[in-house]
């Protein structure tokens, strides 16, 4: 872990200079500053600055900290308020981190944490490998895992396995045999193996050739997949697609109409988390109760912060498949 110590050396001046330039003191020249700020930023240093404003705060702020894979996605924008307003309500300040989906950078964000020394860390990892696991398990800090359900700690998430099987069930009670999936297939995405194995359970095996795999993230990424995989199938081979999230179901939907499908009338469409997106958009996706599980994260923080009761508990939410005209023919008034 970088210290202030390194920054000096590196930067050439002494500790009490750097101290002086990130606490913004005006008794530094205007190039000495830059300087020490360019070699912060080169060796990743993070500042730990005092909360309460000053050398003669006592009490430090209590402190949590979350960690999300994007911002870009409404879900996680919605998930973020609700922690935010639970944090607050226990008194809590609430540090916001975004590793973009990337391993490493979400290690540097747990060492921020460290340096920060918070109270307790909420996380939506973007890895379940052992490793990264393990060192998730070896912070100094209690942490919960929200909207995922990891074995080794303390989460809270919707049932992900239902919720895909939801999807399956009514794509098949719709009359459809040929379907199609956008997303991730690993074994972190359960919803995937959820709706996949409810299909075969149905009697409808999901093709190889209409699974569309993509980690991607951003509304460019997923829709730039898509334009791929339709270029390369003149003839969509499905009448019915399921998408991972919102973001992937508002990009099948516009593509789809951009190149002259009708939605719903020649290709379902549904998605999954139920964000204002969905529901602006019209679009049928299974709802999690975002609300109880930034709720009940933030309990089990407390439980865990407070000391008096340290096992590790698992919290399974069930969701609900809200259906709207991407996937369910709406009878138009006749005038």
């Amino acid at each position: 872990m970088t210290t202030i110590r390194d920054v000096a050396q590196l930067a050439g001046v002494s500790i009490a200079t750097i101290s002086r330039v990130l606490n913004n003191s005006d008794k530094v020249s205007p190039d000495t500053a830059a300087h020490v700020r360019a070699v912060v930023k080169e060796l990743g240093y993070v500042y730990n600055q005092p909360l309460g404003g000053g050398r003669k705060s006592v009490e430090k702020t209590p402190l949590f900290a979350i960690i999300l894979p994007t911002l870009a996605n409404p879900y996680f924008a919605e998930l973020l308020d609700i922690v935010e307003q639970e944090a607050q309500h226990l008194g809590r300040a609430l540090l916001v981190f975004n590793s973009r989906g990337d391993v490493q950078r979400e290690q540097t964000l747990m060492n921020a944490c460290q340096q920060y020394k918070i109270d307790g860390l909420f996380i939506v990892p973007c890895s379940r490998t052992t490793e990264h696991i393990a060192t998730l398990s070896g912070l100094p800090f209690p942490v919960v895992v929200l909207t995922q359900l990891v074995a080794e700690l303390t989460s809270v998430a919707v049932d992900h396995v239902e919720g895909g099987a939801q999807v399956a069930e009514h794509l098949v009670s719709m009359g459809h045999t040929a379907i199609g999936y956008l997303g991730s297939v690993d074994y972190v995405e359960q919803k995937f193996g959820g709706f996949r194995d409810r299909l075969a359970a149905l009697g409808v095996p999901l093709e190889p050739e209409n699974i569309i795999q993509t980690p991607a993230l951003t509304a460019i990424e997923l829709a730039e997949c898509f334009n791929d995989y339709l270029d390369t199938h003149p003839s969509l081979p499905f009448s019915a697609i399921f998408a991972f999230n919102d973001v992937a179901a508002q990009q099948v939907i516009e593509i789809l109409l951009q190149r002259g499908y009708q939605v719903p009338e020649q290709v379902l469409v549904v998605g999954f988390d139920n964000t204002l997106l969905a529901k602006v958009m019209n679009i049928s996706s299974v709802s999690q109760p975002m609300r109880e599980i930034g709720h009940l994260g933030c309990q089990e923080m407390m439980r865990l912060v407070e000391g008096k009761e340290t096992d590790i508990h698992h919290l399974t939410l069930s969701p609900r498949l809200v259906l709207r005209s991407s996937s369910v023919k709406v009878n138009k008034r006749k005038l």
